[in-house]
């Protein structure tokens, strides 16, 4: 595998390839052989698009929950998702067939996430527990709790965010109050634990909401600091208005580093580690459109780029640059002219 000469900049970046599918898309994978992309959402039926075809398109098979799904990850040729349902599946894509479905939490699966080595599978949902199971039989290794049912106002809190470090070792869990937690995956303890305030909002004169919270996590390469994603401070509460925002953390020391937002009015669901592995890309939408977002984590404000639609998840292809995501009406690939076609090495896809 040779890494990509040319980095991805972000101004050069374009939409170079979509593929509709009606509804909204939230889980996104891509499979070991960087041929297929995968999608599901609103509809709970599984969409895939092969690249390599003369003109790709989008195969739709049979629902596979009986919800939406909202989080996807590839393993050894099996694809794994997690539901409104409360379910977890693993399916094999080219029949469409479950072959192992485990009830998962007591209410929506939010999020699901693999460790680098594949041993586990990390999962957080609206019961706010973050469960460690068995990747290969589904056997449920360990359930950590440690977030407030509800946010400090008396308002029901849920999980949005949920990473795993690159060596495997920690796992990191973000709530709607802005509450993140991290956890020691060998124990099951807490290590660290701190609120990333400002991607909170309580109006307790309009609407007496609660609204935001920690949306995307994503460690550091070297695992010492941690990306959190969401919207800034919420100004009407109704249209959900507020900036796009981005943190780095010192999470050992529960220090913020810097703060990225831009004035682009969107909330920031997912964030991942750019190629040079010390930048970071983000994507999202809300009253200002779609939003896809470049920071290099230093005080120069992100540069947004506006996608067809709101965003729900992004993968990135570092050997060719391309960006996988999909969202509001399906799939969308991003990437330079000069972008040379490769095949992804499939770890350096999963959604640390």
């Amino acid at each position: 595998m040779n890494p990509v000469k040319t980095p991805l900049d972000p101004k050069a970046i374009k939409l170079l390839a979509n593929y509709d599918v009606p509804g909204i898309l939230y889980g996104l994978a891509v499979s070991g052989d960087g041929k297929t992309l995968f999608g599901a959402g609103q509809d709970g039926a599984l969409h895939s698009v092969d690249l390599r075809a003369d003109k790709p398109k989008v195969t739709k098979q049979n629902p596979f929950h009986d919800n939406y799904v909202s989080s996807f990850v590839w393993h050894d040729g099996i694809l794994i998702s997690g539901s409104y349902d409360r379910h977890i599946h693993w399916t094999d894509p080219k029949t469409g067939n479950c072959v192992r479905s485990i009830i998962a939490h007591d209410g929506w699966v939010r999020k699901i996430a693999m460790t680098p080595d594949a041993k586990h599978l990390v999962s957080i949902g609206d019961d706010m527990r973050v469960n460690v199971w068995d990747s290969r039989d589904g056997k449920r290794l360990a359930s950590m709790t440690g977030h407030e049912a509800r946010t400090p106002e008396g308002y029901l809190s849920a999980m949005y965010a949920l990473a795993v470090s690159p060596d495997g070792r920690h796992i990191a869990s973000g709530d709607r109050a802005g509450f993140v937690c991290v956890w020691d995956l060998s124990t099951g303890k807490t290590v660290s634990a701190f609120r990333a305030t400002d991607f909170y909002t309580f109006d307790a004169q309009k609407r007496a909401r609660a609204i935001g919270g920690v949306r995307g996590l994503c460690f550091s390469a070297d695992g010492n600091r941690l990306a959190v994603s969401g919207i800034g401070a919420v100004t009407n509460v109704d249209g959900f208005v507020g900036p796009c925002r981005l943190e780095w953390w010192d999470w050992k020391a529960a220090k913020r580093l810097m703060i990225g937002q831009d004035k682009h009015l969107a909330i920031l669901n997912h964030v991942i580690l750019g190629t040079d592995e010390k930048s970071l890309i983000a994507v999202g939408g809300g009253d200002g459109g779609g939003a896809m977002v470049f920071w290099n984590g230093t005080d120069a404000p992100p540069q947004v780029a506006k996608p067809k639609g709101h965003l729900q998840a992004v993968l990135l292809n570092p050997d060719d640059n391309r960006l996988y995501a999909v969202g509001h009406g399906g799939f969308q690939v991003w990437g330079m002219d000069e972008s040379p076609k490769g095949n992804p090495d499939p770890r350096r896809l999963l959604p640390f």
